[in-house]
């Protein structure tokens, strides 16, 4: 499925640019997604307003998807068993500000971004600059103050798990709103 990618991006930054292909993430299901996204909305506004609650997996895909890339990330999906994933509870990374939602199982979800990852369509990505680790952020444009602040008032922040049985790649519009376009089913 070819994304139009003829909108208007000259007022993208550099950065923005580098996900004009998108990425592949694991978006939690209702009411998970909503109940996250409310935390977002409050405590960080701008990062929720590019992207629902989400796990971020790969790194921005530098090409844009065609079938053959799509047919391949759909046999990777099918050697992939659903398996349960939890969330919360909340956690930081100080001295770097942000507030997340602990996420497991790290070596899972690390696999599965090794598979997906080691596709084709990855070829020529920018290397991660830094480790892998998954979580889904309630706040990282903050300071540190804010932070412990945030773990403080959050003491009751949601935790739960889901069935991960799917990938979603994401695309964003003119405006960096993030989009699914489509879905990865697990099959394995």
């Amino acid at each position: 499925m070819a994304v139009d990618f003829e909108q208007n991006l000259s007022g993208w930054t550099e950065s923005r640019l580098s996900y004009r292909y998108g990425l592949i993430l694991i978006l939690p299901p209702e009411p998970i997604r909503s109940l996250v996204n409310s935390l977002r909305a409050e405590h960080d506004p701008i990062s929720h307003a590019c992207c629902d609650a989400h796990i971020s997996l790969t790194m921005p895909l530098p090409t844009e998807i065609d079938d053959e890339h799509w047919n391949e990330f759909e046999a990777v999906a099918s050697s992939i068993r659903p398996f349960l994933t939890s969330y919360g509870p909340l956690a930081n990374s100080l001295p770097h500000p942000g507030v997340v939602l602990a996420v497991e199982p790290q070596g899972e979800i690390d696999q599965l971004r090794a598979k997906i990852e080691s596709c084709s369509a990855f070829l020529g990505a920018v290397p991660r600059p830094y480790p892998f680790w998954a979580h889904m952020t309630i706040a990282e444009f903050i300071s540190v103050e804010r932070t412990k602040e945030l773990m403080i008032d959050l003491h009751d922040a949601p935790s739960g798990a889901f069935m991960c049985d799917c990938v979603s790649h994401v695309v964003p519009d003119s405006n960096f709103r993030f989009v699914e376009r489509r879905k990865l089913f697990f099959r394995g």
